[in-house]
């Protein structure tokens, strides 16, 4: 009985953007809004303080991305303990080599003002899951953002392969989207060691999250960061439609995370790093003798790329 919301596209073509990267010829780019995310400073920390910003303009980065999922659903009595253990969730993992580029953001009346233009080309797709899948024709998939200095991103662009079938475009597609919405966003304020900040943002994907990331500065240098990083997670709608035309409400969430991140204020994406997430939502109502209760892992890995003998 999974309930899965679908990930709606605004097909915006881009504008005052133009990509002809060498490799398989690719789709027009269309492109979706990014919801802003919203920055709050909790502790500005210690020592030597700085506004950071990304300095990423004309700079290119190869990585690793591996993402593995996870989702779990059980029907339980109402009267069933607190500590009732869910079931196992079935696993995928997608994984790809990265090749990104930024340049400085155009000038255009129809998008948020940016100052960062990051341009991705995904290579090497691997996909292993309970369903037999291929991706290799989604070798060639490209994607990216507008963002300003300080990581906001504003949109986001996609472009699959023409000759790319059906798993690929939608496995790679979801994986691109769980990438983007980890965003790593500075404050405008400054901030030291020991800084901590939230980043309320709105995950996409089977189903819409919102989500809350405290981020935690470990150690500042004049090049990087390294960051530490707490999540939790609650649904976007507050109600769970059944078959029967019902609805079971949000009556709990409890989210287990960890993650630490390697920035390099030079290059748009982390350069190693990763991110465990665990979530349980338990769905029903004060006279329901039923609880459904969700289960969702996600877990990101970023590492650079493998040097080619």
């Amino acid at each position: 009985m999974r309930v899965k919301a679908s990930i709606v596209a605004l097909a915006l073509v881009v504008t005052g953007c133009s990509y002809e990267p060498p490799g398989p010829a690719v789709e027009q780019a269309v492109a979706a809004p990014v919801d802003a995310a919203r920055v709050t400073v909790e502790d500005a920390g210690s020592g030597d303080k700085r506004v950071l910003t990304f300095d990423d303009i004309d700079s290119e980065q190869d990585l690793k991305f591996v993402l593995t999922e996870g989702f779990a659903q059980d029907v339980v009595d109402a009267n069933a303990p607190t500590d009732f253990e869910s079931s196992a969730p079935e696993e995928s993992t997608t994984s790809f080599d990265l090749n990104a580029e930024v340049s400085e953001a155009s000038d255009d009346p129809e998008q948020t003002p940016a100052t960062r233009n990051a341009f991705m080309t995904l290579s090497n797709p691997t996909y292993s899951g309970t369903d037999a899948l291929n991706v290799e024709s989604g070798d060639g998939f490209q994607f990216g953002w507008r963002a300003d200095d300080a990581g906001q991103v504003s949109s986001l662009r996609l472009a699959a392969p023409q000759a790319a079938n059906d798993d690929a475009r939608s496995i790679l597609e979801q994986a691109i989207v769980e990438l983007t919405s980890m965003p790593i966003v500075f404050p405008d304020e400054e901030i030291g060691e020991g800084a901590i900040w939230t980043l309320d943002s709105r995950t996409s994907g089977d189903s819409t999250l919102l989500q809350t990331t405290t981020y935690t500065l470990d150690k500042l240098t004049e090049t990087g960061a390294e960051l530490s990083l707490d999540i939790s997670q609650r649904p976007a709608l507050g109600a769970l439609s059944m078959e029967d035309g019902g609805e079971l409400e949000v009556m709990d969430t409890e989210t287990r995370s960890s993650g630490n991140l390697t920035i390099d204020f030079s290059q748009p994406l982390p350069t190693s790093g990763n991110i465990d997430i665990a979530t349980r939502v338990t769905y029903g109502t004060q006279e329901s003798e039923i609880r459904v209760l969700q289960s969702t892992n996600t877990r990101m890995q970023f590492s650079p790329a493998a040097q080619e003998s």
